[in-house]
């Protein structure tokens, strides 16, 4: 006489698969809605511009020579300049490298109000070619005490004054700290 044996099949049928596909399409569909990706895409593009305003002092600092940061307004873009004969002349033997500030990312306030410095939203007298201009010196210092206002794209549109971030340089140490508006006063986050 045969005995059968009992087969035990472990896993998942197609019906119970289907189930969690579609629980978690309806979490994904309530949740993705809430998330703020334009707080993200600024924060970013705060730490990206605080990493480029700390690379241009090491530059400075390195190579024992001035390292001229221009604010591109219109393009929403940064120039690190590695000035050789700190002449503040741009030449086709010096290094000049452009950089976005990130997708969504603009100069502005987009409805905050001033941190400290005026006029927003860039506050820095010197210029090159008609640009904001900050300039780190050989010994890791800035040129001045300065502020660039950062907010997202759609609060230049529509004003978002929650998407508001400050940058700030010290000139004497050329130290970058950055603060975000939350609704009612400025916080400092770096």
């Amino acid at each position: 006489m045969k005995r059968s044996r009992s087969v035990e099949w472990a896993g998942f049928t197609l019906v119970e698969a289907l189930m969690v596909i579609v629980l978690l399409g309806l979490v994904a569909a309530f949740a993705i809605p809430k998330l703020n990706f334009g707080a993200y895409r600024i924060n970013a593009g705060v730490r990206g511009l605080a990493g480029l305003l700390a690379r241009a002092q090491r530059l400075a600092v390195t190579d024992q020579s001035d390292v001229n940061v221009i604010f591109n307004t219109s393009d929403n873009s940064v120039t690190l300049h590695e000035d050789a004969n700190n002449d503040n002349v741009i030449q086709s033997t010096e290094r000049v490298r452009t950089y976005p500030l990130g997708e969504g990312v603009a100069f502005g306030l987009g409805g905050a109000p001033l941190r400290v410095f005026a006029p927003a939203p860039l506050t820095f007298t010197h210029e090159m070619n008609g640009k904001p201009e900050l300039i780190f010196r050989r010994d890791g210092s800035a040129s001045e005490n300065g502020a660039i206002y950062l907010t997202s794209t759609a609060a230049l549109v529509s004003a978002r004054p929650t998407d508001g971030r400050d940058v700030e340089i010290i000139e004497a140490t050329g130290r970058v700290q950055w603060y975000q508006y939350n609704g009612s006063a400025w916080v400092q986050k770096f």
